[in-house]
């Protein structure tokens, strides 16, 4: 059964071209709608970052020209609209559409693309990776899967995934990997296995010392801390024993056990915190740096070059 959204949106549209025609015996001339001017105004208003109007506008498009020849596209750039909006939902539902009918066009190899970048957005790896496998199993065509296995890599490499990266990589057809570059990816990110890293081990040792833990982790504001902390509730708690408050220094030594718990417990976080920063900044650096243009007699059929301008992720 279509989903609710289904009805409310074709609602929409049957009641625009209710209101759009002037009624029976009415002195105005009956509204035309022409597709050359319904395709250049949604056109001007994704231009203008208007992208919900724009889905709106491209999939008005789509309904009332069901055999014009771009209808498909319309439908493509409906879903890209919505997915900038940021409504990721309504753009998978167009994507969606695209691939169902089982001819793999240029149109439904691009909806496989964009539905793996809407899944990205909706913070779902596992499947945006599972729709470009879909597109490597159903494509034919070698700069398709060189294509989809590119940003499988990019993916993993997102992910922190070094090794699921490289083999990814490795599933690129020769002329792939030289239109790619793969080689000079695969040497960059050899470079992840030489990152400085902190062992938590080593930093939960050395915070029998409250405090050392976080400066093995150049946490320096957090040792002083954790050191003044814990240094003065086990004074305070001394001091109470030793002159017979022993209930208030039974107090002091459980909050002091407390805090000197959690001196060991953050300093294990803190390595981990700087393990995973050491990586992001990794990723950001690789991002920056690797950088591939494809020439337009390298783009895979059906796809303008400029939209294969690569700084780590396809440009939509």
């Amino acid at each position: 059964m279509p989903h609710p959204a289904v009805f409310i949106r074709y609602g929409m549209l049957l009641l625009w071209a209710l209101t759009a025609v002037p009624a029976w015996g009415a002195d105005a001339s009956t509204l035309v709608i022409d597709p050359q001017k319904q395709w250049q105004y949604a056109e001007l208003l994704f231009e203008e970052g208007r992208f919900r109007q724009a889905a709106e506008e491209y999939e008005r498009f789509a309904f009332f020209f069901p055999q014009h020849p771009d209808r498909r596209k319309a439908v493509l750039m409906a879903g890209r609209a919505f997915m900038r909006a940021g409504e990721a939902l309504a753009a998978l539902q167009d994507f969606n559409s695209l691939v169902q009918n089982g001819a793999l066009d240029d149109i439904a190899v691009e909806a496989y693309f964009l539905m793996a970048e809407t899944y990205l957005q909706l913070q779902n790896p596992s499947q945006a990776i599972l729709q470009l496998n879909n597109l490597i199993t159903l494509s034919e065509q070698a700069p398709v899967k060189d294509r989809a296995y590119l940003r499988i890599g990019w993916i993993h490499v997102e992910q922190m995934d070094w090794s699921g990266a490289k083999q990814a990589w490795k599933r690129i057809s020769p002329q792939g990997r030289q239109t790619f570059r793969i080689d000079s990816l695969e040497t960059a990110l050899g470079q992840a296995d030489q990152l400085p890293m902190k062992r938590p081990a080593v930093a939960g040792l050395l915070s029998v010392v409250p405090g050392a833990g976080q400066l093995y982790c150049g946490r320096y504001e957090d040792a002083l801390a954790a050191l003044l902390v814990n240094g003065g509730l086990i004074w305070a708690a001394y001091e109470s024993f030793d002159n017979d408050l022993n209930g208030l220094g039974s107090l002091l030594a459980v909050a002091g056990l407390g805090f000197y718990t959690a001196n060991i417990y953050g300093a294990v976080s803190s390595a981990h915190k700087y393990n995973q920063t050491q990586r992001q900044r990794f990723v950001e650096q690789l991002k920056r740096n690797v950088v591939i243009r494809i020439e337009p007699e390298s783009a895979p059929s059906g796809v303008s070059a400029d939209a294969l301008v690569i700084r780590w992720v396809w440009v939509y």
